[in-house]
């Protein structure tokens, strides 16, 4: 059991090297081995605690960030900071336990764990997003995003499905060099004919993509995007005696960028400018009562840069029901007028809000903010001369339904804005940013990611990283990006595949041979 056991944690060491800031990727596709080894011949009580460990040291290195977050900005006290962190990976780890169960139960009954273990693993990957859980970071295929054709496949089968293949490789290769199999031949023939032949079919899809799509880009109209990295400290950031020096950094910067492109002069062709999340610290555009001057200062650069500013800001408005706040951005057009504004949809629990907060109502949020937000529709637009975009405000960018919602209202450009200064130079923000590669290639758009302290970003439809920015630094990047037509068989259909997947693992526990015990 102590060698299964350390097979499980080095399983759970190697998923870890897998993701940013190692960005060893192709160890996705032995990391699973050791762990799927450990799996055999054990009861599935011992297979759920194999599995629950290598989750928990998976998710301890994954996340430590949250120790920093909780700590330095949340002020929680350090046992208890680390408390927190080791909470959210034990209970992440149990998704990662009951898959283990899965399998051990799964084997014992007969059924082909070739396709049963990537099937369970993505019914398990899905759940783990929705509402109860709702946090999806770095799901398996995520860990692709810097292998450009292996990332293609996400705009039939989306990330689950990426998930689902490295998975069933894995799989393959443990069943063809177990020595369990040795007197089963054409369990390892299928096995090892199932793996040439989807490694065959994803690299060569891969290839065809990225050369249909390249012709796709040669081809298509470019919209002018300039990304404003503005590099304001956390610690200064709410602090009402920071405001103007903040908006005279964006507004210097701003300048500096379009100038070196020579954008001004074209007045006939006026350029998008990204700021970040609430890079505008403060309640733009509200009256009465608001802050007329730096309300002012904000639409003189778009006006002085002749161009169209899309900035985030807190917005509060009055209701019968009293005062609603959001985590909005707004779309200021070149004579600094708001022309549309979008509201997040899908907000951070115990970050901008308490779920189920009348039962929880002695929890505080970790990260004090200025109150209780609300959410804005989903899938919601906003308008440019050149057709729809879609923003995706903060973690939004790291759950698939939002931006496909976007892009099938219209939307032809994703932006990503956000305030990744609580993580500090953790490896949060390379990881924040990876997901946004697989929102680009889902959906076949570019992606324009504006971030206050790192990691900005352009990619285009195709999923390559056209430019970043260095963390922590002040930074301005202005380039023509595609301008895409957009949708996919993923942004049509959605999570068709995880539901499929659904659909097969409940009709294997339904009518497996015998009782599952444990």
């Amino acid at each position: 059991m102590f060698v299964s056991l350390l097979a499980a944690v080095l399983s759970g060491f190697l998923l870890v090297v897998a993701f940013p800031r190692y960005d060893q990727s192709l160890l996705l596709f032995v990391a699973l081995i050791p762990l799927l080894w450990a799996l055999k011949g054990q009861s599935r009580q011992a297979g759920f605690w194999l599995g629950f460990v290598n989750g928990v040291v998976f998710y301890l290195g994954l996340l430590s960030w949250i120790f920093f977050v909780t700590y330095v900005y949340g002020h929680l006290p350090l046992p208890v900071a680390l408390g927190v962190l080791l909470l959210l990976a034990c209970y992440l780890a149990i998704y990662r336990g009951l898959w283990a169960w899965g399998v051990v139960w799964a084997e014992k009954q007969g059924v082909n764990l070739l396709w049963f273990a990537p099937v369970l693993w993505v019914v398990l990957e899905f759940a783990q997003g929705y509402p109860i859980s709702s946090f999806p970071w770095e799901l398996l295929g995520d860990g692709l995003y810097r292998q450009p054709v292996l990332v293609q496949a996400a705009d039939l089968i989306g990330t689950h499905g990426l998930s689902f293949l490295l998975v069933l490789i894995n799989m393959a290769v443990v069943v063809i060099f177990s020595p369990a199999t040795r007197n089963r031949p054409p369990g390892r023939v299928t096995a090892l004919l199932v793996l040439i032949m989807v490694l065959a079919a994803w690299i060569g899809y891969g290839t065809y993509r990225r050369g249909t799509v390249a012709a796709s880009i040669a081809q298509s109209p470019k919209i002018r995007t300039a990304v404003i990295q503005g590099n304001i400290e956390q610690s200064e950031k709410w602090d009402p005696k920071m405001v103007q020096s903040t908006l005279e950094t964006y507004a210097k910067l701003t300048r500096e960028t379009l100038a070196r492109k020579n954008w001004t002069e074209d007045a006939a062709n006026p350029p998008l400018v990204i700021w970040p999340e609430t890079a505008a610290p403060f309640f733009f555009n509200h009256k009465p009562g608001g802050n007329a001057s730096w309300d002012l200062l904000v639409q003189n650069i778009a006006r002085e840069n002749k161009c169209y500013l899309l900035f985030g800001a807190p917005a509060m408005e009055e209701t019968p029901k009293g005062e609603l706040l959001y985590n909005r951005a707004y779309l200021l057009n070149p004579q600094g007028e708001v022309v549309g504004h979008y509201d997040k949809s899908h907000l951070v629990p115990f970050g901008e809000y308490v779920p189920f907060g009348r039962v929880l109502f002695f929890i505080s949020k970790l990260v004090p903010q200025i109150g209780d937000f609300v959410e804005g529709p989903v899938g919601a637009t906003l308008t440019l001369p050149q057709g729809k975009i879609g923003v995706l405000i903060c973690y939004e960018s790291i759950f698939g339904y939002l931006s496909r919602a976007q892009v099938e209202n219209g939307a032809h450009l994703l932006v990503n804005i956000t305030n990744d200064a609580w993580f500090g130079a953790t490896s949060a923000p390379y990881q924040h940013m990876s997901m946004a590669v697989l929102r680009a290639v889902e959906n076949r758009v570019s992606l324009a990611r504006a971030a206050n302290t790192g990691i900005s970003a352009c990619m285009s439809g195709d999923g390559r990283i056209l430019w970043t920015s260095p963390l922590d630094q002040q930074a301005g990047h202005a380039m023509e990006l595609p301008w895409l037509p957009g949708g996919s068989f993923y942004t049509r259909y959605g999570y068709l595949f995880p539901w499929v997947c659904v659909a097969l693992a409940t009709l294997v526990f339904l009518f497996a041979r015998r009782r599952i015990r444990w």
